[in-house]
Order: structure tokens, then C-alpha cells, then sequence
């Protein structure tokens, strides 16, 4: 018989895009655009650093928004391509692998306690290094080396650091594949989306006379399922046993008999852009509109206003009144900024505000209260409301109520 057609290995790209996704989650913390960190938590700020947008605490829908596109993002592309997250992407089954790469590794080590000292430290060096990089989302790479070489990482962060390793440390010694098998729940949320259209890996029924009982699929397989008895929830659909089946089937001139497949038309399937994934895909579209424009049109300064709790509602000789209010501003952007602070016109009355309100310097990300009074000839009667503005460089950049009490 003349070789199979069919014998490319699925293992060279699985691996391909697990380097991939392993080296973009490490290397995020280290890329910076416009001198911020493309994606970080500043505790001391209460900010998000989101590629290229400082967002920060009060605007914390926009973060709301972007967690909704991960999850219906995460629901899409399990109902179109179900476990293939699980072999293809997981963290849990990049570590598995690199462990077991170490013990491939240290096995050539002799004696066994030199063996078994190499792979727990590696175990150790893997783990210190993954509880770094969770770090590294809050803390900035060189402000974390160079706070843990002087001592100084703080509480907080030591207790995460330390904590992180050692589960993960156990992971790597005691868990692995284990987890995957009976603790993780995304092989039971991937039985509530998937239909008949999802991507799995099966073993041909139509060819099933032509299984040589080999066992190659088995031994491969990583949760230690049999691929030939169906559909099976521990199934991560790695594709090791494709590998190892159309190497064995290759011998005897054939293709493999397990492949991957978005069902048939028979069965209801072979349809994977179908009404739900379409609508899915829509809401993951409509979401990043909505966090596009959210980002593009927020406020770069915020002005909020309140009355002084100890101020009272003052009446001067001269027939002016005058309130006093506490105004808070926040400087959004990246930059340090200028900024004063301007009344509102009202007809008939001269408006007046005293109190420190031009050239307010603020740092990137600062806030600062700034106590003033609002005067106004003569005394209007009842109730007014003027509009305070947040000025810079000529440009009104926020504005709010000011109410006019008049006793």
C-alpha cells in the first residue's frame, strides 16, 4: 500500500502557540506605551493601567465592560471550539507539560537523590518564577526587582508572593493533570454551551474495523481517558492521540482514525457559525464598541462639589452673600497638569470666587481638595445654581452644579 496521505502533527502547533501565549503573558508586565505598563493594577492609585488608559476606581465600568468581553469572549470561543482552551492555552497544561519536560530532563541524573533534588528545584525555580509574574500585574517589573533586592516588597506583596509559589509548587510535585480530571470546572461549563457544531476530537465510527487495538491513543493521552469510547468530559482535546494514531496508521499505509471534527450534518452538526455563536460573537462585538468609545470619550479631569459641612450661608454689610464649598479635582491623565477654576455667569450679580483657584497643579493620577467661597453682589433672592468650570490652557475640561443658598 503507498503512504498515508494525511500524516501532519498537531503536537508543533500546539506547542507553537503555547510558547506564544506563554512568552505574551511574561512579557505584558515589561511593555510599556507612553511610559505606563500596557496592563497593570496600581493599588496606590486605585488605577487600571489598560493598554494605553489610565482607568481609574470611579470609572470602574469601563474595567466591568472589558471583564464582560473576557467572559462572553471566553462562552464564544468554548461553544465553537470546546476544550481546545484546555490543551491549546490553559496555563495548568503549560506547566504540566514543562514538568514534565524536567522530569524527561533530570532523568538522566544519577544517583536518585541528585535526580530528585534537580527536579524539585526546578519545581521550586518554575514556581517562584510563575508567583513573580502574578506579581508583576501590580507591581512594575523593575520597581519589583528592585524592591525585593533591597528588602522592601512590602507585606502585602511578600504574603502573595510566597503564597503563589507554594500552590503552584504543589501543583507541580503533587496535582498536575489531576486537577484537570476532577477539580477544574471548565470541562463542565463547556457542557452547558457546546452543541453539535463544536470542535472535538473523535474517534471515526465509520472506520472502526480498522482499529488495530494498539492502545498508542491511551498511552499518549494526558487524563488517561480511551478516545475510542466517545465523548468524554476529562477529553482536553490536545491532539496527542491524533499524533500517535497517524504515526501508527502510517506504518500500514493509512490515515489516522481520530481527528478533529465540527460534527456532521447527519448528526445536526457541521455548522460552527450558527445562530448562537453568531449572537455571541455579536455581543463580544457590541462590548468592545461600547469599552472603545467609553475609553475614547472619558474625561481626562473630574470636578465634584460640596457644600462645606462647617460653612454657614453668610450675609455681608454690603448686602453680598457668600457659601462655602469644599471642590475635589482629579487629574485623569498621564501627564501633570495646570488647571483653575472659574464661575459661572449670572445675569445681574457679580460673581466672585475666593480661594485658591488658579494654577492648580495636579501629578498624573493625583486628586486634591480645594476649599473656596463663592461670593455674589448683591444677594439674588431664593435659590440659584450656578455651573463651576474646570479650566485648562483655555479649554473647559469639566464643569459642575454650584448651588447658591440665600438665607
Amino acid at each position: 500500500m503507498g503512504a498515508c496521505g494525511n500524516r501532519s502533527r498537531v503536537a508543533p502547533k500546539r506547542k507553537l502557540v503555547q510558547w506564544l501565549s506563554t512568552l505574551l503573558l511574561f512579557g505584558i508586565p515589561f511593555l510599556k506605551l507612553r511610559g505606563e505598563s500596557l496592563l497593570r493594577l496600581d493599588a496606590a492609585t486605585r488605577t487600571i493601567l489598560f493598554f494605553g488608559a489610565s482607568i481609574r476606581i470611579e470609572e470602574f465600568y469601563l474595567f466591568l465592560i472589558a471583564v464582560l468581553i473576557c467572559v462572553f469572549g471566553f462562552l464564544f470561543v468554548t461553544m465553537l471550539f470546546g476544550r481546545v482552551w484546555c490543551g491549546w492555552l490553559c496555563p495548568q497544561t503549560t506547566l504540566d507539560d514543562l514538568a514534565d519536560w524536567i522530569d524527561r530532563g533530570c532523568s538522566r541524573l544519577k544517583p536518585p537523590p541528585l535526580l530528585l533534588a534537580a527536579r524539585q528545584l526546578s519545581y521550586l525555580a518554575l514556581s517562584c518564577l510563575v508567583a513573580a509574574n502574578l506579581v508583576w500585574y501590580f507591581i512594575a517589573p523593575g520597581d519589583f526587582f528592585a524592591r525585593l533586592a533591597s528588602g522592601a516588597i512590602g507585606e502585602v506583596a511578600g504574603i502573595t508572593l510566597a503564597c503563589v509559589a507554594l500552590l503552584v509548587y504543589l501543583d507541580l510535585a503533587l496535582v498536575r493533570r489531576t486537577f484537570c480530571r476532577t477539580v477544574c470546572p471548565y470541562g463542565r461549563i463547556q457542557l452547558l454551551t457546546m452543541d453539535r457544531s463544536t470542535l472535538t476530537l473523535e474517534f471515526d465510527p465509520g472506520l472502526k474495523e480498522l482499529c488495530i487495538r494498539c492502545g498508542a491513543c491511551v498511552r499518549v493521552c494526558p487524563t488517561g481517558i480511551d478516545i475510542r469510547d466517545g465523548l468524554q468530559i476529562e477529553c482536553i482535546n490536545c491532539g496527542r492521540c491524533v499524533d500517535a494514531c497517524r504515526e501508527v496508521m502510517h506504518g500500514r499505509g493509512r490515515d489516522g482514525l481520530i481527528h478533529y471534527s465540527f460534527g456532521t450534518p447527519e448528526k445536526g452538526g457541521g455548522r460552527p457559525l450558527n445562530r448562537r455563536t453568531l449572537l455571541l460573537a455579536a455581543l463580544v462585538f457590541l462590548l468592545s464598541a461600547l469599552l472603545a468609545l467609553g475609553i475614547a470619550t472619558r474625561q481626562e479631569a473630574t470636578l465634584k462639589v460640596q457644600r462645606s459641612a462647617n460653612g454657614e450661608v453668610r450675609r455681608l454689610p454690603d448686602g453680598s452673600i457668600v457659601n462655602f464649598y469644599a471642590v475635589y479635582l482629579e487629574n485623569r491623565s498621564r501627564e501633570a497638569g495646570s488647571f483653575s477654576l472659574e464661575g459661572g455667569a449670572l445675569p445681574g450679580y457679580r460673581v466672585e470666587l475666593i480661594g485658591p483657584v488658579r494654577e492648580l497643579r495636579l501629578a498624573p493620577n493625583a486628586n486634591r481638595r480645594v476649599d473656596l467661597l463663592l461670593k455674589v453682589s448683591p444677594a439674588p433672592p431664593g435659590r440659584r445654581e450656578l455651573q463651576l468650570k474646570l479650566v485648562q490652557a483655555g479649554r473647559v475640561v469639566a464643569q459642575a452644579a454650584l448651588p447658591l443658598l440665600v438665607q
